[in-house]
């Protein structure tokens, strides 16, 4: 997956790194755009997960085996605004989608995101998954719109595993029978992903597919927690 023009890269930006105090956004080790350690352990993860193809009722692409890396990676980008990461992560997301075009993805004609919480937003600044669906849409050349609105503004967050199978909800602007790319971080129950892909069709999408960073062997597990066809009905 990735060719030894992304190592040659990486240790360009870790020169960089060591002369104006650069940390690896996934450990903080100084010095580094992404160490060595964490960047074996996050193309191994993605790897292992390019070989599957998750089918439930519609196409769930994933990037990366949820481990240790992934894990500090996707928390310092989400809480702590360390950006370093949002390129690495996006160029992940893109391979993997490209991939899945060469086998059976159909045309993409938007990209969109779960949008997390207006309280998350005030907080933070800024949109996690935004910025990633941004990024994924310049790279494939695709437009990327907010088409999903939140409804329940209780973050999934610290909630209990019972308490995630029940996802927020979402509204959605009207859609003319799209193909939809819809972009997401963390997959765990698949709820926020089913909520999202059900207000997406009830605008009228005519098919969405759904992308996420990473996803937790619980949410592989559980092939009730994400249902496309249930989310038309």
């Amino acid at each position: 997956m990735f060719r030894l023009l992304d190592t040659l890269t990486l240790k360009a930006e870790n020169l960089v790194g060591y002369v104006f105090g650069a940390t690896c956004p996934a450990c903080g080790r100084l010095g580094t755009s992404i160490c060595n350690s964490c960047f074996g352990e996050l193309v191994a993860g993605a790897k292992k997960q390019n070989k599957k193809q998750i089918e439930y009722h519609g196409t769930v692409l994933v990037a990366f085996e949820y481990n240790s890396a992934i894990r500090k990676m996707i928390l310092n980008f989400k809480y702590r605004n360390q950006r370093s990461s949002l390129r690495f992560i996006g160029d992940a997301l893109v391979k993997r989608i490209r991939l899945e075009q060469e086998r059976t993805l159909k045309s993409i004609d938007l990209v969109t995101w779960a949008p997390t919480t207006n309280r998350r937003i005030v907080e933070r600044g800024y949109d996690h998954a935004e910025l990633i669906a941004k990024y994924v849409a310049k790279q494939l050349s695709v437009p990327c719109r907010k088409v999903l609105f939140r409804v329940s503004n209780r973050p999934q967050t610290g909630k209990s595993r019972d308490a995630r199978l029940i996802g927020p909800t979402f509204s959605a602007r009207k859609l003319d029978s799209e193909h939809l790319l819809l972009i997401d971080d963390v997959v765990t129950t698949g709820a926020t992903l089913n909520s999202a892909s059900h207000a997406l069709y009830q605008a009228g999408a005519g098919l969405v597919t759904c992308v996420a960073v990473a996803s937790t062997v619980l949410w592989q597990s559980s092939t009730e927690s994400y249902a496309l066809e249930k989310a038309r009905k």
